[in-house]
C-alpha cells in the first residue's frame, strides 16, 4: 500500500498506481516530477549515461503545480491528472525546441502543441521533456543532434534496430522509468523496434486512428504515432485519451486528414468507449487472427523468414495464450511485403514493382517538404515554427535541392556512422 512518496516504487508503478497515490495525497505531481527528474539525472545524465531525454520541459514544475491545484480545488481529477510523460523530439511542444534530432533545426521553437500533446494536457498529464532520435527520424541507432540513447538493459546491446528504429530515446526512457509513458513515431518500424528491444508495449495504429498533426513528416503516407508503455493496462489508460478526433486536423499537417482520395473515418466512431473493456478474458473468443508466417519463423514463408530462435519460442508461448483465450491463429503469407522485398530497381531507392523509380524521392522529398496539402501556405512552417529562417530562403521549401543535403559523418568511435541532416549554404 502506497502511504507516501518515500514508499512509492517508481520503477514498478503503473499509471493506475500513480493515480491512486495522487488521489489519496500520498504524493503530489510536483513530487512525482522531482522523483522522475532525479532518475533522469542519476541514470540518463550520469552513471550509465543512457542519454534518452534530450530536452527537458522548462515549465515542468509549473505544469505539475497546475495539476496539483486542479486536484486541490475539489474538481474531479481528469483521466491522467498529474501523470508525467515524454514525447519524441519530432513532436511539437509549445515554446520548446523541435529539432527532430537535426542540427539544421536545432534552434527552431514550436508555436503550438502537437495534437496528442494537447489531448494529454487537457487530460491533466504533465510533459517531462522530449526524447532522443537520429536526424529527422531517418534511421534508427545512428547519432543525431543529441547523440543517441543507449540500452538500459545492457550497454553492449542496441536499444533499437540500427536501420529503422528512430524512437530510440523513447524506448530507453520509458523502460528506465524516466516518465510513466512515452510517445514514439513510426514510419517503418521506428516505434515497434525500440519497444521490442526494451520489452515494452508498443501500439502501431492504422491510419487516422491517433491524430498525427504536429509530428515531423518523414513519409507522410506512412507516418503514425506509437505510444510506449510498460504494460497493456497502462496502454489502455493512454488510448482512452489520445484516440480522439483532432478538431484542428484540417488546418494541420496530418496527411491522412487532409487528403481526399481514401475515406478515413473519424477515430471516435471506431473505438470502444473504454479501452479497459478489451481486458475481458472472453474478448478473443471466436476470433480468427492471421499472423504473417515470415514474422514467426514458419517453414516456407514468403519472403523467407528472419525470425531468430528465441523470438520464435516467445511467439509459440504467445500463440498458446491466444488459443487458450478462444481465438484461432492462422499463418498466412504477406503478398504486399513479398512484393516490397523484390528488387525491381536494383541500385535505386525504390524497389516496389509497378512504382516509378523516382517514387522514393517524390515520397521522401517532395511530399515531405513543408508544402501545404491544401492551398499554397506551408502548414508545417505555419503551424510549427516561428519566423527563424533566413531572408535568403524565407521558407524551407525555397531552399535549393543542392543545399539541402544528407551529410554522412563518419564516427570513428566504435566504427559506427552517424547521419545528420544539415542545411548548407
Amino acid at each position: 500500500m502506497i502511504q507516501s512518496h518515500q514508499t512509492l516504487n517508481l520503477v514498478e508503478a503503473s499509471i493506475n498506481d500513480l493515480l491512486h497515490a495522487l488521489d489519496i495525497r500520498a504524493i503530489t505531481s510536483v513530487q512525482l516530477v522531482s522523483l522522475y527528474l532525479h532518475r533522469i539525472g542519476y541514470y540518463d545524465c550520469r552513471g550509465p549515461s543512457l542519454n534518452s531525454v534530450c530536452v527537458l520541459n522548462p515549465n515542468v514544475f509549473e505544469d505539475a503545480q497546475q495539476s496539483d491545484d486542479h486536484r486541490a480545488s475539489g474538481r474531479p481529477p481528469r483521466p491522467l491528472e498529474g501523470i508525467p510523460f515524454t514525447v519524441k523530439d519530432s513532436f511539437m511542444v509549445r515554446d520548446m525546441t523541435v529539432a527532430a534530432g537535426s542540427p539544421a533545426f536545432a534552434d527552431l521553437v514550436a508555436s503550438e502543441d502537437a495534437a496528442i500533446v494537447a489531448l494529454l494536457r487537457d487530460a491533466g498529464a504533465v510533459i517531462m521533456g522530449k526524447t532522443n532520435m537520429p536526424a529527422m527520424a531517418d534511421g534508427g541507432g545512428q547519432r543525431g543532434l543529441y547523440g543517441r540513447a543507449e540500452s538500459p538493459y545492457n550497454p553492449r546491446y542496441s536499444t533499437t534496430a540500427y536501420a529503422s528504429g528512430s524512437s530510440n530515446g523513447c524506448g530507453t526512457s520509458t523502460t528506465a522509468s524516466f516518465a510513466a509513458f512515452g510517445f514514439a513515431g513510426e514510419t517503418v518500424s521506428s516505434g515497434r523496434s525500440p519497444a521490442s528491444n526494451n520489452a515494452l508495449v508498443g501500439y502501431s495504429p492504422s491510419r487516422g486512428v491517433i491524430p498525427n498533426r504536429g509530428q515531423w513528416p518523414l513519409y507522410p503516407t506512412c507516418d503514425v504515432i506509437v505510444p510506449h508503455t510498460r504494460s497493456v493496462e497502462d496502454l489502455f489508460a493512454v488510448l482512452n485519451v489520445i484516440i480522439a478526433d483532432d478538431q484542428h486536423g484540417a488546418r494541420g499537417i496530418d496527411f491522412w486528414r487532409n487528403q481526399n482520395f481514401v475515406p478515413i473515418p473519424e477515430a471516435s466512431s471506431n473505438r470502444p468507449s473504454d479501452y479497459y473493456t478489451l481486458a475481458d478474458p472472453s474478448a478473443l473468443s471466436g476470433k480468427r487472427i492471421a499472423v504473417p508466417k515470415c514474422f514467426i519463423g514458419a517453414p516456407g514463408s514468403k519472403p523467407p523468414h528472419v525470425c531468430i530462435e528465441p523470438v520464435r519460442k516467445l511467439w509459440e508461448r504467445a500463440r498458446a495464450t491466444i488459443v487458450s483465450l478462444g481465438a484461432t491463429v492462422i499463418g498466412t503469407d504477406l503478398p504486399l511485403l513479398e512484393m516490397y522485398m523484390k528488387q525491381n530497381f536494383p541500385g535505386q531507392g525504390c524497389n516496389v514493382p509497378g512504382m516509378p523509380s523516382s517514387w522514393m524521392d517524390i515520397e521522401r522529398c517532395e511530399r515531405s517538404a513543408p508544402v501545404s496539402f491544401v492551398g499554397d501556405k506551408s502548414k508545417w512552417e505555419a503551424s510549427m515554427f516561428r519566423p527563424q529562417i533566413s531572408e535568403k530562403y524565407p521558407t524551407i521549401a525555397r531552399v535549393p535541392k543542392d543545399f539541402f543535403l544528407v551529410v554522412i559523418i563518419a564516427a570513428l568511435e566504435n566504427g559506427r556512422t552517424a547521419a545528420s541532416m544539415l542545411l548548407i549554404d
